[in-house]
């Protein structure tokens, strides 16, 4: 999938940005059109680097310490049970194998997505052939059908048999026409454009990815498509979405007269030099979420064959060198877009320098993607084009090796079919596994299952953008996105399990020698059946004494806050009636402020204050009471909980209350023998 990607957009990605008008200041050098083009490949790089192999090594480590250490399913549930315990095995661990397998789906159907338009373009150009956006389509899904049949037999062989030797021709096609390109052009220019750019990329890696465009993106406020968290008090009738601030302006500017009210307010990105608001949304969250949604799937793969190895092993193995190796192939083959690009703008243009960089098909002889100038058709069969005029520019940097062209042409077919091929089939089986709850063979049946399900999803979102008149790669690409969203999340639970199991595997004291909460916060998950997953138990408490405490603590949290506190600071005390009466506060302006909200929106926002400082309140309690009891855990892991289930912390504190404090004054402890 990784590799289909570097075929779809290895040179369109850096062209895109090299010439596509983009302000990207912030990352990196500005605005010489050297620098432009080294920017274009920083950005790119930093969309493929450590941020991007991030999530699988997450996903690997997770997994490979927990089952190879553990002896556990190898599972995404698994993955969390150093955070969670037995409640892996509640509704809990299958919503998380439920979402992973989703997450791979859509994963996969991105990358089936843009590999089959790949693979069409590639025959296309072949057989000197064009084809219509029907035909296209029609193209695409009959080389979806073929493909997955060959796929489905692929995983049906087995992870050696079938998915390794596939996996190891497809890379050694990649390696050979990276190489061959390398050697065919410019050598010396390539290798040191790699160099250049990783240097690059390691000075300001730090600063990308913080990057938020958040000056930027201030102008969509100013605009009528505003949907950014608290800027958009309402829509307007006519559905233009704008906050109060475009109509306070608009009432301002109404009244000079010494411009013409028609234009004003002025253009933001024309007034401020602004880079372009979309950006991260297009290019950036798109890839996070197309990286996460395949962290389930290379994750476990990679935890899959990994077992018997170090955590430095992986690190390197998965993180640094497939990041490296990315960065040679990117640098090599972006590299050689630019410098076709500027060859034509040598010839095609006006001698000018581009100071924008933006992208003159016309003035450079092309009627949409195809020269029609006569010096443009000229260049052009000598293998030269305006790269930013192009709609498949991986097939026109190799245009110029005259003879040979058709031979890599013919492997780079080859090789992103034969990719496509192992992202379906690798898919499939981690499905496969997931949903067998670690069985390392499923079922025959379940993998034809899973291998022809990701294809008909693949088919369907296509021909359901081009049937809703959009471009249907534009569906391929939002349900990536979809599909990322949620194990986002997860990633971040993730790496607090990770750290977790790696203080038990090290025998670390203050986890190791801890005492647990006589409850969970998501004992409900798994109404409240807290025993042992393996062995009858009798719970300590009833499941309507469970029940009507939780209750309680959605309605009422300050009783269970007064209580906790009465344990903390003496029954009866001044503090405790404080706290009690602080967090009734709390909890009442809240909803007084929510329901008042009705006459002004803005009230909500005070009330969703109040509620802050009322988690606030609960974590510190939580604090208090894990110091207390000797529990492990940390104030951010307090905040999140009492943020996002303040009933469920409320009532775990409340039956917490009820065990004895353990004494930690160690001269009042009996002395043992020795």
């Amino acid at each position: 999938g990784i590799a289909v990607g570097v075929y779809t957009l290895g040179v369109a990605e850096p062209m895109y940005y090299y010439r596509g008008s983009h302000n990207l200041q912030g990352r990196g050098d500005t605005p010489t059109d050297d620098e432009r083009a080294q920017q274009a490949l920083l950005q790119t790089f930093y969309h493929w680097g450590l941020h991007a192999w991030g999530p699988y090594i997450t996903v690997a480590l997770g997994l490979g310490i927990v089952c190879y250490r553990w002896n556990m399913p190898l599972t995404m549930r698994s993955a969390f049970y150093p955070l969670l315990g037995n409640l892996i095995y509640s509704p809990v661990g299958d919503i998380i194998d439920a979402v992973s397998i989703a997450c791979t789906t859509f994963g996969v159907c991105t990358s089936l997505g843009l590999g089959v338009d790949q693979i069409v373009a590639y025959y296309a150009a072949l057989q000197n052939k064009t084809y219509t956006a029907l035909e296209r389509l029609d193209a695409q899904t009959a080389t979806i059908i073929v493909m997955t049949l060959v796929a489905n037999i692929s995983v049906v062989l087995g992870l050696h048999k079938g998915i390794q030797v596939l996996s190891t021709i497809t890379f050694s096609l990649g390696l050979f026409v990276l190489i061959a390109t390398l050697f065919l052009d410019n050598t010396w220019f390539l290798l040191n454009s790699v160099v250049q750019s990783t240097g690059h990329y390691l000075q300001y890696v730090v600063q990308l990815g913080f990057r938020t465009d958040s000056f930027e993106q201030l102008g969509i406020e100013f605009g009528t498509n505003n949907l950014l968290w608290g800027s958009n008090k309402a829509s307007k009738p006519d559905g233009v979405w704008s906050g109060p601030i475009l109509d306070i302006m608009n009432n301002a500017q109404a009244l000079r007269t010494d411009y013409n009210s028609s234009t004003m307010p002025f253009n933001y990105r024309t007034t401020f030099e602004a880079g372009p608001e979309w950006m991260m949304n297009s290019w950036t969250i798109f890839y996070w979420g197309w990286w996460v949604s395949w962290a389930p799937f290379v994750g476990m793969f990679i935890a899959r064959i990994s077992r018997g190895r170090t955590i430095r092993q992986i690190v390197v193995g998965a993180l640094v060198a497939p990041t490296l190796f990315s960065f040679l192939w990117l640098g090599v083959w972006g590299s050689l877009g630019i410098k076709m690009q500027r060859v034509a703008e040598l010839v095609l243009g006006d001698g000018t320098p581009n100071t924008d960089g933006s992208s003159s098909c016309a003035a450079w002889g092309y009627d949409g993607n195809a020269p029609n100038s006569t010096a443009a058709i000229a260049l052009a069969n000598d293998g030269y084009y305006a790269v930013a005029c192009r709609g498949y520019p991986m097939l026109d940097i190799m245009a110029p090796f005259k003879e040979v062209k058709e031979f890599l042409w013919g492997l780079l077919l080859i090789g992103i079919t034969l990719y496509f091929i192992t992202s379906s089939d690798s898919g499939s089986y981690v499905d496969d596994v997931i949903s067998a709850n670690g069985l390392a063979n499923p079922p025959i049946g379940q993998k034809v299952f899973w291998c022809w399900t990701e294809g008909a999803v693949a088919i369907a979102l296509l021909r359901g953008g081009y049937e809703a008149g959009q471009n249907a790669l534009g569906a391929v690409q939002a349900v990536s996105i979809v599909g990322g969203l949620p194990f986002t999340v997860s990633i971040c639970f993730m790496c607090t399990s990770i750290w977790r199991a790696l203080k038990i595997d090290s025998g670390d004291a203050d986890i190791c020698h801890a005492n647990l909460f006589s409850t969970g916060t998501l004992d409900i998950f798994d109404l409240y059946k807290t025993g042992p997953a393996d062995e009858p138990s009798t719970a300590r408490y009833t499941f309507a004494e469970r029940l009507a405490n939780y209750a309680q603590s959605i309605f009422a949290p300050f009783v269970g806050i007064f209580k906790t506190c009465e344990s903390l600071f003496g029954e009866g005390s001044v503090l405790a009636k404080l706290h009690g009466f602080v967090n009734f506060s709390f909890f009442v302006l809240w909803l007084v402020f929510l329901i008042v909200s009705g006459s002004d929106a803005d009230y909500a926002w005070i009330g969703w204050t109040f509620y802050v400082f009322m988690a606030l309140q609960i974590s510190f309690i939580r604090g208090s009471v894990r110091t207390q009891h000797n529990i492990y855990g940390n104030m951010f892991e307090d905040f999140f909980g009492a943020l996002v289930m303040y009933p469920n912390v409320v009532s775990q504190l409340h039956y917490q209350s009820k065990e004895p404090a353990p004494s930690n004054d160690v001269y009042r402890k009996p002395v043992t023998a020795a």
